[in-house]
Parts: C-alpha cells; structure tokens; sequence
C-alpha cells in the first residue's frame, strides 16, 4: 500500500468525524438558547434554537471544509 492510498483513506475515514463538531457545537447553541430563555414564548424561542443551530453548524462545517487539504 503506498503511502497516498493509505493517506486518501486516512481522509475518507475521517470524514464523517469531522460532522460531529459542527453539529455538537449547533446543537449546544440550540439548547442553551431555549434554556437560556424561559420567559419566551416556545415558537421564537424554537425559530431562535433553529437559527442559531443552522448558523453555528454552518460556520463550523464552512470552516472546516476550507480547510481540507484536497481543497488547495
């Protein structure tokens, strides 16, 4: 096995792993909003959970993909 072969599925392993941060970190920001605000009605407080969770998830994975080495 040479060692691009056992690079490229170094990498193609590691891609699925590499989904948990971004949606860790989007999932943490969801609860700690809808925690965070009891006093809010559940509707805003659920549009807020699911704006912060798309926004915080997607930063992470935007990040994340520029930076992979196949990327240039």
């Amino acid at each position: 096995m040479s060692v691009n072969s056992s690079r490229r599925l170094r990498q193609r392993r590691s891609k699925p792993l590499r989904l948990i941060i971004p949606l860790g970190g989007g999932l943490l920001a969801a609860v700690l909003i809808v925690v965070g605000t009891p006093h809010v009605a559940w509707f805003i407080r659920a549009a807020l959970a699911v704006i912060a969770f798309v926004y915080i998830a997607g930063q992470s994975a935007a990040y994340l993909w520029s930076s992979d080495a196949d990327q240039g």
